[in-house]
């Protein structure tokens, strides 16, 4: 195959990972809050997931170099990639809790039917932001001969406005968080030349946020029939029905510690 050619196809294949990864609420995926579903929710959330991976494997095999020039290997010296990892995801889960607290005053978990959609955001998700943002990404901006510390905060940016794209109705919150995660997953992709440390202190920072922040939707019912004479009853809140979400949860639940009463 010529060589242009090759590079056409892998820049090609990289530009579906990142509008993959541009669309991935409406697969149901990549959000720290992931709501449990029905078989049809799930499904959707596992297409996403599975074809991350297979585009990655397009990408990682057209580059002519993958690990010397985009460091996608997990990690040449892995005792050092551990201690780095482990660092990074102690950091994360202290940040997770005192963002929650700060937030809400409290921690409230979510109910343990979620935590299996939890593992697989904060895994899945982790994995590819790591590969496509600090592997394909950063390398891209290293090989233009950019400075270390502009490489990194470029993909970071990029990064982070690609999450707050896809991430309609997330407050300032979110865009804090993803751009620390790709400043410090592209700190440490540059010392040890792989994505294993940064994959996994992205991964346990992000199960963290949804332990501590993953709550349930609220919003507002609509006006309610007057109650029946004698009845206290002055109004109601509900889940929202999936595929309506609408950003309720930061007005109404995270940024006030809780449900609201109707007055």
């Amino acid at each position: 195959m010529p060589d242009f050619l090759q590079y056409f196809l892998f820049v090609g294949f990289a530009g579906l990972m990142f509008l993959l990864r541009l669309d991935a609420r409406r697969f149901g995926a990549a959000e720290w809050d992931t709501e449990d579903g029905d078989r049809r929710l799930w499904l959707s959330r596992l297409t996403w997931y599975a074809a991350g991976p297979a585009l990655g494997l397009m990408v990682f095999a057209l580059h002519p170099s993958p690990v010397a020039d985009l460091n996608l290997v997990f990690a040449p010296d892995q005792g050092q990639a551990l201690l780095l990892g482990l660092v990074y995801a102690a950091g994360g889960i202290a940040a997770a809790f005192g963002l929650a607290l700060l937030s809400h005053g409290r921690l409230s978990f979510p109910h343990p039917s979620r935590y299996p959609g939890g593992v697989l955001c904060a895994v899945g998700t982790a994995f590819y932001d790591e590969f496509l943002f600090r592997g394909v990404l950063l390398g891209l901006l290293l090989s233009l001969d950019l400075p270390d510390p502009v490489a990194v905060v470029g993909a970071a940016l990029i990064y982070a406005g690609a999450i707050r794209a896809s991430s309609a109705g997330r407050g300032p919150l979110a865009l804090l968080v993803a751009l620390v995660v790709g400043l410090v997953g592209g700190l440490l992709v540059l010392m040890t030349a792989g994505i294993a440390a940064a994959f996994m202190g992205h991964a346990v920072t992000r199960f963290a946020m949804f332990m501590t922040m993953g709550y349930p939707e609220r919003v507002e019912a609509g006006p309610s029939p007057a109650p029946a004479r004698g009845t206290a009853d002055t109004g109601a809140w509900v889940i929202p029905a999936r595929g309506d979400r609408r950003g309720a949860d930061e007005r109404g639940w995270r940024g006030r510690g809780g449900p609201v009463r109707p007055a």
